[in-house]
């Protein structure tokens, strides 16, 4: 049987030299992103990020593939022997003059007698002209309405757009403990929140994709 995952820590070499580069201005300038493959395998893809700064990009590409180590080795420890397929896949919402650049990463993951396969989100944001990871701590300096980003505001407009979807809810889901880790931004810097399936509700509506500025201004009429 092949096996999809490897332990142990993975060093990527990467080469900037087959990566487009042309004369540009600061203000024209988006990130250059190339599709790559984790140890030759395809069935992990991963960006390599080329910037006007290039200790900027250094940073972002080592932090891409630090995280890509730390989630093959995560399912690697959960499914062991049990993995029939594992799949890591990648989009690029926002990749912003202004800086900022928001990297979606999508695991498929199907395990041995499982009723349905795992279907699992990981986000990465940066400022790229810095190279710096931005978290949610970066939400009330970039996002329109990134003051209002708390736990119980992000439950309201969840609720709100679980109701205009016809998605609903868990009956017992009341309110997050906390900001949503996996954020992205997307190119007129709206922030999403996504949730995995079985998080906020039954597997069958799949991941949710709040774009939190979107139901910002909505009156809330499906929280109790």
């Amino acid at each position: 049987m092949k096996k999809f995952i490897w332990l142990g820590i993975f060093f990527l070499v990467v080469s900037f030299a087959n990566l487009v580069s042309a004369a540009v201005t600061k203000d024209s300038y988006n990130n250059q992103i190339e599709k790559a493959y984790y140890y030759n395998n395809q069935d992990f893809a991963y960006p390599v990020v080329t910037t006007l700064n290039p200790a900027a990009a250094q940073k972002i590409n080592s932090e891409i593939r630090r995280n890509m180590e730390i989630w093959i080795e995560d399912i690697n420890r959960r499914g062991g022997e049990d993995v029939k397929a594992f799949e890591i896949s990648y989009e690029v919402p926002c990749n912003h003059n202004g800086g900022v650049l928001s990297i979606i990463f999508r695991e498929y993951v199907m395990i041995k007698h499982a009723a349905h396969p795992w279907h699992i989100v990981h986000t990465l944001n940066f400022n790229s002209d810095s190279g710096d990871r931005l978290t949610t701590d970066s939400l009330s300096e970039i996002a329109k309405h990134g003051n209002d980003y708390t736990p119980a505001e992000i439950t309201r407009r969840l609720k709100v757009y679980s109701k205009i979807n016809n998605r609903p809810l868990y009956s017992d889901f009341k309110q997050l403990d906390k900001v949503p880790e996996n954020f992205y931004f997307d190119d007129n810097l709206h922030v999403h929140f996504l949730f995995e399936p079985q998080t906020v509700a039954h597997y069958g509506i799949g991941i949710i994709d709040l774009d939190a500025d979107a139901y910002a201004d909505i009156v809330d009429t499906a929280s109790n």
